[in-house]
């Protein structure tokens, strides 16, 4: 018999903004999801915490995109504190199918 369950990346809804800031050990991030809402976080674990922010800001799109199965077009806006940047998602693209 056929399993019926969904694919676990269906689960997450769709990413509003994501949230990148820098440690001594590494990039930390945060996405944050709507319908359903929701909250994905952890560590970036490629790119070295001296890496250029845009390098880290990619990497963080692809693992996301990655994740949910979904292409991204994120808007980084400029930072308001030191090491923390925040991406508004302007475009996800369409779930494929299961």
């Amino acid at each position: 018999m056929a399993s019926k369950r969904r694919p676990y990346w269906r689960a997450f809804g769709t990413p509003t903004s994501l949230v990148l800031y820098r440690t001594p050990d590494g990039w930390r991030y945060a996405v944050h999801f709507t319908g359903p809402a929701g909250i994905a976080d952890g560590t970036l674990a490629g790119p070295p915490p001296s890496i250029e922010p845009d390098i880290a800001q990619a990497a963080l799109v692809q693992k996301v995109e990655e994740l949910i199965h979904r292409r991204l077009d994120v808007l980084w806006h400029a930072p308001d504190q030191p090491d923390w940047w925040t991406g508004t998602v302007t475009v996800a693209g369409p779930l494929p199918p299961a």
